[in-house]
């Protein structure tokens, strides 16, 4: 990242709270003290939670998170600040300011999120004590410590792409796309072709989601996640097909440079949450075929919400590092795209810098999330061979056909 930044900056002067320095010796030995009483509170709040039986609850468990996040929020400034209070020379390096906004906003966004996880806890157990244990089991704990901690990443990594949009050196505002041909003929016969499937993909999709929505008898887990799946396919053709489809009639193919990342970050974001849905689904087809007793108890309402809501925030996550690897990285030579819309790789071809690092890291976090979607696709369906295989062939038959949609 600060490899490809062209900022002339390369550290900030910390001002800090006073000149005077025997306010500042003052100040030094508050905060001193102040700094050691939270790490020591903290820890031995985590300590005790951890050594003591009787605390394993839920409370508890999120208390000693909480003082976790907060133990480690005040040591990502207060010993920088500290530190500053008796030096003469009071800067931080750009490398360092990044790290500390990073972790500032991670730190705080989770504190944030955990406060609400154990507002609803206090809540439940409240309000509904005789469910309280059911509702707030070990699983839901540690899934709501989970699911504050990506909220904290994933607004801490929008602050840091909004930081680094401003120090981009970018010269160049927008990209020209050479499309699929330069025929004339040609490019007429592909808009008739992809107008075709765009009106054939768009109304099917819509029409299964509000099938799904009409019909009372189709609300099982399966077709929740299918109108799911149709609502994402929807949208992800609507990413590109539009924009194409105006492209192929028009003599000026051009896309600005905002329109590119806007474009760049809605792909990444709806097929890698289409990626994590069908393996959501594959786990679904999976404990309706090998367990199919305790499939309503596993796939209730609940788990598909918050199964959902982890594919999108997956989605949201691995979109966000892709843009935030383009966002930093200069383009101040040619904007001619051989391609139909903005692709990563084309898109980095451009950058005026050595990108071996950031393609390595696009590679890595695409194939990586490509490759375990397809193993864990592949998984489920192993498995469910292997179940079936000793069974009769009417099981055989409706262990297949329950698998007929996901395929």
């Amino acid at each position: 990242m600060e490899k490809q930044n062209h900022s002339m900056v390369s550290e900030f002067i910390l001002l800090g709270l006073t000149e005077f320095r025997e306010l500042q010796l003052c100040l030094f030995l508050f905060f001193s003290v102040i700094y050691v009483v939270t790490v020591l509170g903290n820890l031995i709040i985590i300590f005790v939670v951890k050594l003591d039986p009787q605390l394993h609850s839920p409370m508890y468990f999120l208390l000693a998170n909480l003082s976790f996040i907060d133990m480690s929020l005040a040591s990502s400034a207060t010993p920088k600040m500290i530190y500053n209070l008796i030096s003469q020379y009071k800067a931080i390096s750009y490398k360092g300011c990044m790290a500390q906004m990073f972790f500032l906003h991670l730190l705080g966004g989770s504190e944030m999120m955990l406060l609400v996880a154990m507002a609803i806890d206090r809540f439940i157990a409240i309000c509904k004590p005789l469910h309280y244990k059911n509702i707030m089991s070990h699983r839901v704990c540690i899934g709501l410590a989970l699911l504050s901690w990506t909220t904290g990443f994933v607004h801490t990594v929008s602050q840091m792409v909004f930081t680094m949009e401003r120090g981009n050196s970018t010269v160049v505002t927008e990209f020209i796309l050479l499309g699929l041909t330069q025929s004339q003929h040609a490019q007429l016969l592909v808009f008739v072709l992809v107008f075709v499937f765009y009106l054939i993909i768009l109304p099917g999709n819509f029409l299964i989601i509000l099938t799904i929505r009409s019909d009372p008898g189709l609300t099982a887990p399966l077709y929740f996640f299918l109108g799911n799946l149709a609502f994402l396919d929807a949208s992800y053709s609507f990413i590109v097909a539009p924009r194409m489809l105006v492209d192929f009639l028009s003599e000026k193919k051009i896309i600005s440079y905002r329109g590119c990342i806007i474009q760049l970050f809605f792909l990444h974001f709806l097929g890698a949450g289409e990626m994590f849905l069908l393996v959501v689904m594959a786990f679904d087809r999976y404990i309706a075929i090998c367990h199919p007793l305790h499939y309503s108890t596993v796939m209730n309402p609940r788990v598909c919400y918050a199964l959902l809501l982890a594919l999108w925030l997956g989605g949201f996550t691995h979109s966000i590092v892709q843009v935030a690897l383009i966002l930093h990285l200069p383009f101040c030579g040619p904007n001619q795209l051989d391609n139909f819309f903005c692709d990563v790789p084309q898109v980095i071809k451009l950058a005026c810098t050595d990108t071996f690092v950031v393609e390595l890291l696009m590679v890595s976090n695409s194939g990586l999330l490509t490759l375990l979607c397809f193993l864990g696709l592949l998984a489920s369906y192993a498995v469910i061979l292997c179940r079936v295989k000793g069974h009769t062939s009417e099981g055989k038959n409706k262990a297949l056909s329950t698998c007929t949609t996901h395929i």
